[in-house]
This record gives C-alpha cells, sequence and structure tokens, in this order.
C-alpha cells in the first residue's frame, strides 16, 4: 500500500541523515583539531616575534636573530600545511553537503508529486455521499470495516506526507546554509594562506640578508664560538663530577624513605613537569648537532635551552633541595643542582640566586634570574636532568 512505500523511504532517508550526520562530525573533529593546532603555532609565532623585537636592541646581526627568523618560517610553514589540510577537509565537506542537498531536492520533489496525486485522487473523490457509498456497498461487515479502515489510514498517510515535506525542506534549507558558511569559510582560509606566504617570503629573505652579513664575520664567529665551547667544556666537567659526588653518596648512604618516595613521584611525572621557565621556547635540543650555519663546528649539548624574556626567572620543575650552586668557568652567572631523590636538575646561566644549599624548594618556586647576553640581547636558560650519571633528554619529561 501507499502507506507502506512511505515509512520504507522514510526509514531509508532516517538511516541516510544518521550516516550524514556521523560523517559531518568525523570532519568537525578534523577541522576543530587543525583549528586548535593553527591557534597554537600562531601563539608561539607571536611569542618569538617578541623575543625578535627585544634583538632589535642590538643593531649587529647575530645567530640567535637568525634562529629566531628560522623558527619562524618553520612555524609559518606549518601554519600553511595546517590551513592546506583545512582547505581539502572542507572541499570534501563541501563535495558531500552538495551531493547530500541534491539528493534531498530529489526526495523532495518525489514526495511533493506524490502528495500531488493524492490531492488530485482526493478532489476527485471529496463528497461524503461517495465514501459511504464506497462502505456501504460491501460486501460483509469485515470488508466494510476493512474500507473504513483504509479511509483512516489514507487520512493519516496524507497528514504525515505533508509532515515528511515539511521536514525536508528545513533540513534541506539548513544543508544550503551550512554549505554557503563552509564556502565563506574557505574563502577565508585561502585569504589567510595569501598572507601567510608574504609573510614567509620576506622572512626568509630576511633569513637570508642576515646570514650573508655573518658570513663575512665567520672567521670572528668561529673564534668566538670555540671560546663559549670551551667554557661549556669546563661547565660539564664541573658537573659530572658534583653528579658523581652526589651519585656515590646514594651508594654509600642509600635513599631515605622520603627521598625514595620523591624519587618514585618524579619518575610517575614523566611527560608531566612544568617547564623551568613561564613562558618560553624550545632554543636548542638534546644531543649532538652540526652547527645550522657554520661547516665543520658541532656543539654537544647535554640538556636543551630554552629562550625566553629578559628578567625571566628559572623554576624548579619539581620538590627538591638544593645540592650546589657553582659558578659557569669563565663568566659571573652561575648553575644550580638540585636533587630529587635520585633524580638531579641543573639550571645554568643564572646571573642572580635566590636560594641557596640545602634550601628545600617547591615545583614552579623561582631559582634565580637569567643572564642576558648583550651582544645578541638574548637571554637562554641551559636546563639539565640526571638520574643518578646518566644523562636524559629533558623535552621528554617537561609537559608538551
Amino acid at each position: 500500500m501507499i502507506w507502506q512505500k512511505s515509512y520504507s523511504r522514510f526509514f531509508q532517508f532516517a538511516f541516510a541523515i544518521g550516516f550524514f550526520f556521523i560523517l559531518l562530525n568525523g570532519f568537525s573533529q578534523t577541522k576543530t583539531e587543525l583549528n586548535t593546532q593553527i591557534s597554537q603555532l600562531e601563539k608561539e609565532i607571536a611569542y618569538t616575534n617578541e623575543l625578535l623585537n627585544t634583538t632589535l636592541k642590538s643593531r649587529d646581526d647575530s645567530y640567535y636573530k637568525i634562529d629566531l627568523i628560522t623558527r619562524q618560517i618553520r612555524r609559518h610553514e606549518k601554519v600553511l600545511e595546517s590551513i592546506q589540510k583545512e582547505i581539502n577537509t572542507i572541499n570534501r565537506d563541501i563535495d558531500s553537503k552538495q551531493l547530500e542537498i541534491r539528493k534531498k531536492e530529489a526526495e523532495l520533489a518525489a514526495l511533493k508529486d506524490e502528495y500531488a496525486k493524492m490531492i488530485y485522487f482526493a478532489n476527485r473523490n471529496r463528497g461524503n455521499y461517495d465514501k459511504l457509498m464506497f462502505i456501504f456497498s460491501s460486501q460483509d461487515f469485515n470488508q466494510a470495516y476493512k474500507r473504513l479502515k483504509y479511509f483512516e489510514q489514507y487520512s493519516h498517510y496524507r497528514k504525515n506526507q505533508v509532515k515528511l515535506i515539511n521536514e525536508h525542506q528545513l533540513t534541506l534549507d539548513k544543508d544550503i546554509k551550512q554549505l554557503e558558511q563552509n564556502k565563506i569559510e574557505k574563502l577565508s582560509l585561502r585569504l589567510k594562506e595569501t598572507q601567510t606566504k608574504e609573510t614567509l617570503n620576506r622572512q626568509k629573505i630576511n633569513q637570508q640578508r642576515g646570514l650573508n652579513r655573518l658570513k663575512s664575520k665567520e672567521k670572528d664567529l668561529k673564534s668566538k664560538l670555540r671560546k663559549k665551547e670551551k667554557q661549556k667544556e669546563a661547565l660539564k666537567k664541573a658537573i659530572e663530577k658534583l653528579i658523581a659526588i652526589e651519585a656515590e653518596k646514594i651508594k654509600k648512604f642509600a635513599l631515605t624513605s622520603a627521598e625514595l618516595t620523591l624519587s618514585g613521584d618524579f619518575e610517575h611525572n614523566q611527560g608531566k613537569l612544568p617547564w623551568p621557565v613561564k613562558r618560553g621556547v624550545l632554543y636548542s635540543s638534546f644531543g649532538e648537532h652540526a652547527h645550522p650555519y657554520i661547516k665543520g663546528i658541532k656543539t654537544r649539548n647535554d640538556g636543551i635551552d630554552i629562550a625566553t624574556d629578559e628578567g625571566s626567572q628559572a623554576r624548579a620543575v619539581f620538590d627538591g633541595e638544593v645540592r650546589s650552586i657553582i659558578s659557569v668557568p669563565g663568566t659571573a652567572n652561575y648553575a644550580i643542582l638540585i636533587k630529587h631523590g635520585n633524580y638531579f636538575t641543573l639550571y645554568s646561566n643564572i646571573i642572580k640566586a635566590t636560594v641557596s644549599p640545602g634550601q628545600k624548594v617547591k615545583a614552579r618556586q623561582n631559582l634565580g634570574v637569567i643572564y642576558k647576553e648583550p651582544s645578541d640581547q638574548s637571554t637562554k636558560l641551559q636546563f639539565q636532568l640526571w638520574k643518578n650519571t646518566s644523562k636524559l633528554n629533558p623535552i621528554n619529561w617537561l609537559t608538551k
């Protein structure tokens, strides 16, 4: 019967709509993730711009300034990549939406056509007399009852058909509105993509000009780098000696129950430790690296370097005890060693310590002001993490 066919079509339509919204939700989640990624990158770009503005106080070019520009280039390239992914997602969304709209328009046209035929049939047989004659001409009571039920079902079907048409129209209008919104969003992303490319090109030009100017000073810069590497090597030996003494004490006297608990708590917080500065960006990573601009120069980093704001303080990443404050060879700066059970954290390049040996400290407690290098206006903290005498990569322990 007609009403049975209608319900069958209705359930098919409901299934199609349900599947479409599941698909749309999947795209929305992807778009949300991409938007979050772009937002995070833009925050990093804004903060690096602040650090770059500080370097303008020095008229001289520096590798620190070039590194910050390089960082901006990489972040803008990632923004571009995320924008392009989002545009592709929106394109898929638009294609899917257009297909769904065409399908709904066809279904709506079929429903309206079917309804028009019903109205035409009803108009031809609209008299109550005809209906009564149809019922009373039945051969028996059962047939009369069936004919009466037919009129009731037919009336219900007509009302349901009107409802279906209205529902189809509402969902179609909603889809068309969403499609227009997607197209506007795509245009906005295209504009953002163009602006990002223009910024990226300017940064690459500035980077190359700066490198060209530094090239003429390469001999002097190599000499300064070697001097710094000697200072780092002297500090490295001093730290290794200091930690070896502390590790020997642990072997000799063993950890107390409180220290064992502290050590366990520290280990359980891998990947969740706060950064040793309030705000900052990773400047140099753990391990051995070839110099990015000068051939034949390699550097070894036993921790990580974090670029931060002028006047920033180093902060303890976990509860512990200050074991030692040592001078950085060849400078007026200090390195602070904190013990966390059988783990140690080191905060180097401190110009003014605000803690003292033997003092208990809490996570996020300020330890001292970080030194600002006058030559390039950089403020960088060197942060190391050890387990007994083994060096660990700090980035694996800090919160992402």
